[in-house]
């Protein structure tokens, strides 16, 4: 589900960004929609004992929900708003490369040259 979910918000957004659903512009209410949905989730999967969270601040309390949805799940809807906001496709495909830059160079980094390998 998380894997396709940015996928499945694409697919339910509406091209012109004028349209509002709830007062909402509609590119915002999917991403507070789905934020919530794949919170929900995951709260499941942690009450089921299918998911198991390593960090004391990630619960399934106020606090620990409200971590979950904008550190979680909202800022990757909130990164495909402004890519998808983007004018040109050259521009699209530059933050797109950078997104994918990061975690291939600090992979390099922890197991190439600090030889940080279990």
């Amino acid at each position: 589900m998380f894997t396709i979910a940015g996928i499945v918000w694409y697919n339910a957004i509406e091209e012109d960004r004028k349209v509002k659903v709830l007062g909402i512009p509609n590119w915002w209410f999917w991403s507070i929609v789905y934020s919530a949905f794949c919170v929900f989730i995951e709260c499941l999967l942690n009450a089921g004992g299918h998911l198991v969270w390593e960090y004391p601040w990630w619960d399934r309390t106020f606090q620990g929900i409200w971590l979950i949805f904008l550190i979680g799940y909202f800022h990757f809807f909130v990164a495909m708003i402004i890519v998808c906001s983007m004018k040109t496709n050259r521009n699209k495909a530059i933050s797109i490369s950078a997104i994918y830059a990061v975690p291939i160079i600090m992979n390099i980094i922890a197991f190439g040259i600090f030889d940080w390998v279990y």
